[in-house]
């Protein structure tokens, strides 16, 4: 018994991970502390490739379109829409990547300065949710973009038509899934700082391909196709009018802020990364709008193109997997075959940046914050993408769509979360921060509050959110329905949701005060303000400060305060 007791620790003490730092409360690994500057290798260039691949050139944002039309919006409406809500997409994430790129810290670290050393695990709970839902279902499109490159290579992959899982699927589909979450695991046990030249090459060959698959489509229909001159008879969407069209627009910008919201609610487990605070701002203020308008504009007018090349089909081929794989099935020659195995790559490793650095790694940083002595970001990245067997993705997109539909609704629940940590750090503490509280977990931690709970973020977020939920379960239940100011107020969820949740936490804030709002720690605990000298684009520690091509960080005192 003392034999398999000794290698039962033996085994747990194999499976930890090595602890950082001993000076702080709780157990921090190299994954949760603040980040030193030779891990932060990101500049103004990898943010640009960065938001190309997980914010717009990728399967959902050519898809952008088609929950817009769907809405009674014409082309030109829907594009009006894209920009207007994509634009202001661009200010958020700037806003939403402040404290990783000043303080280098990770969005769960920033959840515990508002919600509390306990009270972060609310918000965790959400995100690593969502997490799980986005990498299986983004996982699934990949899936969908090697089905059709396998198809090219091997036209008789195809007859492995057998259904599965109740008919939701083939066994053509499971073999493509399988072999897709396969490729994404070798992706899995790079770090995050080292994925600035995979970013590179997959924005390349994405852009490369999205542009050349318009320039075909446009070239073979003869123009921007059938949906561009009559939208409503194509689509089979009746035209909105009047008052109706007024809130087919809130609605449609608040569809593309949602589509989003979880992408700009933990913009700091990216720009912790960012070799200076600066380096995030231009790059997301002119790309994350710029690649939406133009990916959506383009997918837009490539499925329209699809229309009229295609009128046998039965419905509009919005997804780019199932426009290539009808131009395999009616061009049926050797050079068409080419051109969409070419563009079913550049697809799928823009779906490699969703699955893995969009979803597995974020998933990964929040469960090391969660369980720092068992999980790295590497660990809880794995673990993620394996989860995909568990979600199902098959079953979600073929059977279950009123619940892909309250998950992508979510807005409703993060624009209360995100109008509460914008209202604290900007409002009430001026962007400040004291990081070693932040891993403290003892009552004289001023982010302790109540018991662990900041009891101001639960009763501002119930607020933001109670009046939303109705029209939220008119979503679900009975889409086409009018439940008056219900369906309304769901219109403008994320608005407003978040400007009632940051009120009335400021207004809590102003009867019952926190303690020591701006305070900052008096001494670079982590070393992560000291003035070292951080080489540009250095991938390890193991490079000499008198390497040329460093630069250096701000200094500690003009961070800290001190």
């Amino acid at each position: 018994m003392t034999g398999n007791t000794s290698l039962f620790k033996r085994l747990v003490r194999r499976l930890e991970v090595n602890r950082d730092t001993e000076d702080v409360d709780i157990y921090v690994n190299k994954d949760t502390r603040p980040l030193p500057p030779s891990r932060r290798t990101y500049g103004p260039w990898e943010f640009v490739g960065l938001w190309m691949i997980t914010g717009s050139f990728n399967v959902g944002g050519w898809t952008t379109g088609s929950a817009l039309i769907s809405l009674g919006l014409n082309v030109w409406q829907s594009m009006i829409c894209i920009i207007i809500a994509h634009t202001f997409v661009g200010f958020v994430c700037i806003a939403g990547g402040h404290p990783g790129a000043r303080w280098h810290i990770g969005f769960p670290l920033w959840m515990k300065q508002n919600w509390g050393v306990w009270g972060y695990l609310f918000p965790m709970a959400i995100r690593v949710f969502l997490s799980f839902v986005w990498t299986s279902t983004n996982t699934w499109y990949g899936s969908q973009c090697l089905k059709v490159l396998l198809t090219c290579i091997w036209p008789s992959f195809l007859k492995l038509d057998t259904p599965l899982a109740d008919g939701a699927m083939r066994v053509y589909d499971f073999v493509s899934f399988i072999i897709y979450v396969l490729l994404c695991l070798p992706l899995m046990w790079f770090s995050p700082e080292n994925y600035r030249k995979p970013f590179l090459f997959a924005s390349t060959t994405v852009a490369t391909g999205v542009f050349s698959l318009l320039i075909w489509c446009t070239v073979r229909a003869g123009g921007g196709g059938a949906l561009l001159a009559d939208v409503s008879g194509i689509s089979g969407v009746k035209p909105a009018q009047g008052a109706a069209l007024g809130w087919a627009f809130m609605s449609a910008i608040n569809a593309n802020i949602g589509g989003i919201a979880t992408h700009m609610w933990t913009q700091s487990d990216y720009t912790r990364y960012a070799r200076r605070p600066g380096d995030q701002i231009l790059a997301q203020l002119v790309m994350v709008p710029l690649g939406t308008i133009v990916v959506a504009g383009i997918g837009i007018v490539s499925t329209s193109c699809a229309a009229t090349l295609y009128p046998s089909e039965k419905k509009l081929l919005w997804q780019p997997y199932a426009l290539l794989d009808a131009v395999r099935r009616h061009e049926d020659n050797s050079g068409a075959r080419a051109g969409v195995a070419f563009a079913s790559i550049a697809f799928m490793l823009s779906q490699f940046g969703m699955v893995v650095a969009c979803n597995s790694v974020i998933a990964g940083i929040d469960l090391a914050a969660l369980l720092p002595r068992w999980f790295t970001v590497r660990r809880g990245g794995y673990l993620t993408i394996l989860f995909v067997f568990i979600m199902q993705p098959w079953s979600l997109y073929n059977s279950a769509t009123n619940f892909l539909t309250v998950v992508g609704s979510f807005n409703v629940f993060l624009g209360p979360l995100m109008g509460i940590m914008f209202a604290d750090y900007f409002i009430l503490r001026k962007r400040t921060m004291k990081l070693t509280a932040l891993y403290g977990n003892k009552p004289s931690c001023i982010y302790w509050y109540t018991g662990g709970w900041n009891w101001r973020c639960g009763i501002a977020f119930v607020l933001g959110v109670w009046f939303l939920v109705p029209g939220l379960a008119q979503r679900a239940i009975a889409p086409t329905d009018l439940w008056g100011g219900w369906t309304r107020l769901y219109q403008m969820s994320w608005f407003v949701g978040c400007a009632v949740a940051g009120v009335v936490y400021i207004a809590l804030d102003f009867f019952w005060p926190m303690q020591d709002k701006l305070a900052v720690d008096d001494v670079d605990v982590f070393g992560t303000f000291s003035e070292v000298e951080v080489l540009r684009g250095v991938e390890s520690e193991t490079e000499h400060p008198s390497t040329p091509g460093y630069e250096k960080e701000e200094p500690a005192d003009k961070v800290l305060g001190v």
